[in-house]
């Protein structure tokens, strides 16, 4: 009887544990991003990401004038990749999501650097 009890907590802790771990987080919103050992005028700026007819899509804002749209973006439970063309280079973005904040790496011709986001609260 003790043992039936004991794997049965067991089972509802795992199962919670594992459902905790595969919660989605909704990605659409305004992320604001920091790449401290980009180029200057390429480490801060905004990460745009819609949802329209169930495909997303991302823009990056580096000012009000220079936009850039994302190409192959995806979307698989927490990670999100993408990539983008700036100056003639092709970057790839690789994150995990998290409640608010986005943690990951542009890799590209030079080589790679880390990059964090944190999402932009709506204003009330």
């Amino acid at each position: 009887m003790m043992r039936t009890l004991i794997t049965a907590a067991f089972l509802l802790l795992v199962s919670g544990v594992m459902h905790a771990e595969g919660k989605k987080v909704d990605p659409v919103g305004t992320w604001h991003f920091n790449a401290p050992d980009a180029p200057y005028e390429y480490s801060t700026g905004d990460i745009v990401i819609t949802k329209k007819d169930g495909k997303y899509n991302a823009q990056i804002v580096y000012s009000a004038y220079y936009k850039l749209d994302t190409k192959d973006l995806k979307i698989e439970g927490n990670v999100i990749t993408f990539k983008a063309y700036i100056e003639g280079d092709v970057i790839y973005f690789k994150g995990k999501i998290e409640k608010d904040k986005i943690t990951g790496k542009v890799s590209y011709s030079d080589g790679s650097l880390s990059v964090t986001a944190v999402r932009v609260k709506k204003k009330k």
